[in-house]
């Protein structure tokens, strides 16, 4: 399949809507995966605009607690505004059972995520995705797999915000920043083994964003990271640009009575990470550094350095971010 290309919004989407064409020609059905971002939204733009209402429907796999209001409420609003069919779809203890073993955007994507709607539509249903060149997927996956399609792939987000842009389509901020939605569980940089974790996860980070609105809405980058040994949680807020002090202050004032939380971190200069990865990632050079700059460092709103160490823990199947040190470097 070749590469999308295009020099203006236009342009570019033309050339989308007709691979769409081509590609969702021989199946039944497209079930577009939605999240209620940014990327998401503009896929289901194109499909419905490219193959029409009667053959596309919208999914969106309910992580419940994990799954952020504001991106609950975004979904049902994008279902009335494009007057579309759409299903809700369990996903929690799959989700759960991901994030057990740690961090794993792809595996969540596999399993969780396109999994679960391709076992409730069947196999002869096309399953289109948002995945581009910003995220794990686009970098590491494929265009067209199967019956799995990103007609976004070959793009960046600036390309896909223009093409929301020029259609003035109605993306709005709902989670960290203004076109994702804000996956939680990402923000868990170990394994979510207990409640504890979780709750830890989900509290500091909608507990940041309903700060933020109120007092800071216009941030590129807004989340806390949880990290540290299974018995003890350390958070890791990230906010690019930093707030002003008395944000700040209230923002340190109101996690620390999360009695999930220990201990708290302003990422507020460099930071070197100690991180334990599995044998298999920590002996492969490439993951390590995909990993480093291409899943963590996009999150933290300074530069971060990775200090690596294998992990004997079995049960880890990624990585986990055990200690954060501010104003290190390694030589």
């Amino acid at each position: 399949m070749a590469v999308v290309q295009a020099d203006s919004p236009s342009s570019l989407f033309e050339s989308l809507v007709a691979e769409i064409r081509e590609v969702g020609a021989s199946f039944s059905r497209v079930v577009v995966a939605f999240s209620g971002g940014l990327d998401s939204t503009v896929a289901l733009f194109l499909c419905l605009t490219a193959l029409g209402r009667e053959k596309v429907v919208a999914c969106t796999v309910d992580w419940e607690r994990y799954f952020p209001e504001k991106a609950r409420r975004q979904v049902l609003f994008i279902r009335e505004y494009f007057g579309i069919r759409h299903y809700f779809l369990p996903g929690k203890r799959l989700l759960e059972d991901v994030a057990s073993g740690g961090p794993s955007c792809n595996l969540c994507t596999r399993k969780a995520k396109l999994a679960t709607i391709k076992n409730y539509f069947g196999k002869d249903t096309l399953i289109v995705g948002g995945a581009n060149q910003s995220d794990s997927w686009g970098k590491r996956g494929m265009k067209l797999l199967h019956n799995t399609y990103s007609p976004l792939f070959d793009l960046e987000k600036k390309d896909i915000q223009e093409l929301a842009t020029f259609f003035a389509l109605p993306v709005r901020r709902i989670g960290e920043n203004h076109f994702r939605e804000g996956c939680i569980v990402k923000h868990l940089l170990k394994p979510l083994v207990s409640p504890y974790h979780a709750e830890a996860v989900i509290k500091s980070n909608e507990l940041l964003w309903k700060i933020l609105d109120e007092a800071f809405p216009e941030r590129e980058i807004a989340n806390v990271k949880i990290i540290g040994p299974l018995s003890r949680n350390q958070a890791l807020i990230n906010v690019r640009p930093l707030p002003p002090s008395p944000v700040r202050k209230r923002i340190e004032g109101e996690l620390s009575n999360l009695p999930e939380i220990e201990d708290l971190i302003w990422v507020d200069e460099p930071v070197t990470l100690v991180v334990r990865a599995n044998p298999g990632q920590y002996h492969n050079p490439e993951a390590l550094f995909w990993l480093e700059k291409g899943r963590l460092q996009l999150d933290f709103a300074f530069p971060i350095k990775v200090r690596w160490m294998c992990s004997s823990n079995r049960r880890l199947r990624t990585f986990q971010v055990v200690e954060c040190i501010k104003g290190a470097t390694l030589s």
